[in-house]
């Protein structure tokens, strides 16, 4: 019997070791494995009810939790190569150990992530920058809803419902990730303006525009005309000049807008002088008549030199000429509406009347 009973102890044994023998502690993931900085892993083994487990890590940062068990976990600490090492020890046998499973990690930096954007002006772009370049991905998150994968999207028309802070989440190709923030305003006051005059043809047409203190300014509008100025001035206008006047400024946020003005360029009256050259030195109560077409809305100044006149203030005046001699009679018109005037000059050539000394009688 006893020999019988030492037989069926050799079997249980040889029936233990053959039933253990699979469940040593095994790697099962890609060696070299990879871990990021100041990330916290899990590793684990498959693990044997009654089993320890002795965990060895070479350095790189710190086993946390779990020792003695079949899982553990890690603090990364330092950039470089580390390996993690396992040996399991069965409890059902005479304490017997497994051979030590070795995995090779590899502790990865974490990606630096930068975040800009610029200040538009409401109904303006947002323009968003991420970096670096190169990432394995990107993800933005931000007010109103707002998320992107795009680095650097864009966010055309905005509201001051698109302030406040973004989050830009960036992944390198060994899958570790950081974040960054930015702070994003909307400029809903200062915003740009664009005021003119309304010259008349030759006069000088004055581009008013705001507000101050902007980075730049960039004026655009008819017959090519552009100018860096914040009002600039264009002397001597034409026809040509009256048209839309576009501004676009930009501020110290990098924002930019643009406002429009409409600008007239308002036309000259064009008299003409009608009457009579040259003329005879006036005797008695003799006048010669000027004149100029009427116009609905002008006013007429006349000028005389070398003789008097009246009907001053209508488009007709009489004339007494006085003075023998070069004369002239001149007329300003007057647009009322807008103030443009022009003045037409007629050079008159005056003829002394003879002077008779009486009549003799023999």
């Amino acid at each position: 019997m006893k020999t019988n009973a030492a037989f069926f102890r050799t079997i249980l044994l040889i029936i233990l070791s053959a039933s253990t023998l699979g469940v040593w502690a095994q790697p099962s993931t890609t060696d070299p494995d990879h871990a990021c900085l100041n990330s916290t892993e899990d590793y684990w083994v498959i693990n044997t009810p009654g089993s320890t487990y002795n965990w060895v890590l070479s350095g790189g940062g710190t086993i946390t939790e779990g020792q003695g068990s079949s899982a553990i976990r890690i603090n990364w600490t330092s950039l470089g190569a580390f390996n993690l090492s396992v040996t399991e020890t069965l409890s059902g046998t005479t304490l017997c150990s497994g051979v030590s499973v070795i995995l090779n990690i590899i502790v990865d930096p974490l990606p630096v992530p930068t975040a800009t954007a610029n200040t538009p002006f409401a109904g303006g772009d947002l323009n968003l920058i991420g970096g670096p370049d190169g990432m394995a991905s990107y993800s933005w998150t931000g007010p109103d809803g707002f998320t992107s994968t795009v680095q650097n999207p864009v966010i055309t028309s905005v509201t001051d419902a698109a302030a406040g802070t973004y989050t830009l989440t960036v992944t390198n190709a060994a899958g570790c990730l950081a974040s960054t923030t930015v702070v994003v305003t909307i400029n809903t006051v200062n915003l740009p303006t664009a005021v003119a005059n309304t010259p008349c043809v030759g006069g000088d047409l004055n581009l008013v525009g705001g507000p101050s203190d902007m980075t730049t300014y960039s004026w655009t509008g008819p017959n090519g005309f552009t100018s860096s100025v914040q009002s600039p001035i264009i002397t001597g206008v034409t026809a040509a000049a009256a048209g839309t006047y576009t501004l676009t400024v930009t501020n110290s946020g990098g924002g930019s807008a643009s406002v429009t003005v409409d600008v007239i360029i308002n036309p000259l009256p064009a008299p003409v002088i009608v009457g009579p050259n040259p003329v005879c030195q006036s005797t008695g109560n003799g006048t010669e008549i000027y004149s100029t077409a009427t116009v609905p809305g002008s006013t007429y100044n006349w000028t005389v030199v070398g003789g008097t006149l009246s009907g001053q203030g209508t488009n007709e005046i009489a004339v007494t000429w006085t003075t023998p001699g070069p004369g002239s009679v001149s007329v300003t018109e007057t647009i009322i509406s807008t103030g443009c005037s022009a003045t037409a000059t007629m050079d008159i050539t005056v003829q002394p009347a003879p002077v008779t000394n009486g009549i003799y009688h023999n």
